[in-house]
């Protein structure tokens, strides 16, 4: 299983961070492949509601959120942990739930299976 952990909290070492890394010390010793991405140091902008993802399934922003497609692609599970920031999750949190709109999109409307080939369940 792979299971791929978006840290959306600014505080490297803050409690939304021991809790993923709890979990996902959990998870790999329990046999799992885990990745820890830290939002915070990606360079990446918020859905710009283009409107190409709808006609493609690829976003066409040119950011490090490129390099996080792929994985998204591959993940078995998706982990999100945000501490609550103004009555809700943090803006690199929701920046990222709305730029993986694109992979909705590609799977569910567009019928289209994962860059990667591999065939998923269902995700989000």
């Amino acid at each position: 299983m792979k299971i791929l952990a978006f840290q959306g909290s600014p505080r490297l070492g803050g409690n939304t961070d021991l809790l993923l890394s709890a979990f996902l010390e959990g998870a790999g010793e329990a046999g799992a492949e885990v990745e820890k991405i830290h939002l915070y140091r990606l360079n990446f902008k918020p859905c710009l509601e283009c409107g190409e993802c709808d006609t493609t399934g690829e976003c066409v922003i040119p950011d490090d959120f490129q390099k996080i497609y792929p994985k998204i692609d591959t993940a078995d599970v998706i982990v999100v942990a945000s501490p609550i920031f103004f009555y809700n999750v943090t803006s690199y949190t929701q920046a990222m739930v709305e730029r993986a709109q694109a992979r909705w999109v590609k799977k569910y409307v567009l019928k289209k299976p994962p860059t990667t080939g591999r065939e998923k369940g269902a995700f989000f």
